[in-house]
């Protein structure tokens, strides 16, 4: 009988852990199973003990000692009363704790550990134009394409989270790294960081990137690129899709793209676009209180727009205008070599620089 009900007691945890079911509602089916005389006996001795034993405090545990699942479980539902299996689990102090955040979708498969991290490795099939989406709580997301058919989960984080339903994988991390390959047969990949870093190179798929507190780094990206960086850093290298990024108190470098469609914002941080020779396609960048920098390996064949308004202002270039449209202290606007593609460079309160590209590294200084 007593293995039977410690089966019972093993499957309401197991329910507890999938989030079928809350504390709250397990301790009340534990309560309502029946009781042997000999375990109702038991438990009014131990209680009698914890009468005798009211005043003393509760030793520390011994060095070294790690507690199973199922008392950390006890442990957490003592501490938090209201804690619920939806809550993710993450440093003390660091912001949480968070929750799945896709509400009406659930999830097949769950990692979590409290006090350390816990090492996970994990496949999951993908279909042809399966979608992925990722959130990562305080921690750093690695993406990266492999011709493999499978998307394959590495990562040492607090707790993890995975599901999938007809073409969407969902994924949510929370306090530590994870590293995801990505088949080809991911169409688009839509990520958010809150915060941390993050890190896409040699994937397909359109892309979708929300990133709070870390720096975005793209490399070789066949796809599109839509990216919003808060607090951080933006690096993006050989992007053949359209590009549109923002970047809010950070600095952006653009080069080695292939990209004819182009659009850069930035608040309180530096623009670096570096174009090889440009015939064709759309080229914006519009800067609040920061510099411009486009650096140049070839001719631009191109109508272009040089803007400084509220205190900015345009450095002295010399350019081989065929027709100047329009010049003054704080704008230039005219016809480079027949045109053909569109540029326009724009700043508030900043400066704005039109160079021959001698350093691909980043950052530059900045033109005294």
């Amino acid at each position: 009988m007593e293995k039977g009900k410690e089966q019972d007691r093993l499957s309401i945890l197991e329910k507890i852990e999938r989030g079928e079911i809350s504390v709250e509602e397990a301790e009340v089916v534990l309560e309502r199973a029946p009781e042997e005389p000999e375990a109702v006996e038991a438990r009014h001795e131990v209680s009698l003990r914890e009468e005798k034993v009211e005043e003393v405090t509760e030793e520390e545990p011994e060095e070294g000692y790690v507690a199973t699942r199922r008392e950390r479980k006890i442990a957490l539902a003592e501490k938090f009363q209201d804690w619920q299996p939806e809550m993710m689990v993450g440093l003390e102090g660091g912001g949480g704790p968070w929750q799945w955040p896709w509400k009406d979708k659930t999830w097949q498969w769950m990692w979590q550990n409290f006090g350390h991290p816990v090492y996970i490795s994990h496949s999951i099939d993908a279909t042809e134009g399966s979608e992925l989406k990722v959130v990562s709580y305080q921690g750093d997301l690695f993406i990266l394409g492999w011709d493999e058919p499978t998307l394959k989960i590495n990562g040492a984080v607090f707790d993890i989270r995975i599901g999938q339903d007809e073409n969407v994988i969902r994924i949510a991390s929370s306090t530590g790294q994870l590293q995801i390959w990505v088949p080809t047969s991911i169409a688009r990949v839509e990520t958010k960081v809150k915060p941390g870093d993050i890190w896409l190179s040699g994937i397909s798929a359109n892309i979708d990137i929300y990133c709070q507190s870390g720096d975005l780094g793209c490399e070789q990206i066949k796809g599109d690129v839509k990216g919003h960086v808060n607090g951080g850093d933006a690096r993006l290298m050989g992007i053949e899709g359209s590009i549109d990024v923002e970047v809010i108190r950070g600095n952006s470098e653009i080069r080695g793209i292939s990209s004819t469609d182009v659009t850069l914002k930035a608040t309180e941080g530096d623009i670096w676009l570096n174009l090889d020779s440009v015939s064709s396609g759309r080229f914006r960048c519009e800067n609040n209180k920061g510099d411009i920098n486009l650096l140049t390996r070839g001719e631009l064949s191109c109508e272009l727009l040089v803007q400084a308004t509220e205190g900015g202002r345009i450095a002295p270039m010399t350019l081989p205008w065929q027709r100047l449209l329009e010049r003054s202290e704080g704008k230039l606007h005219g016809i480079l070599k027949g045109g053909g593609a569109s540029v326009s460079l724009i700043t508030k309160g900043g400066k704005i620089y039109i160079q021959e590209s001698w350093m691909s590294t980043f950052p530059m200084s900045s033109p005294s």
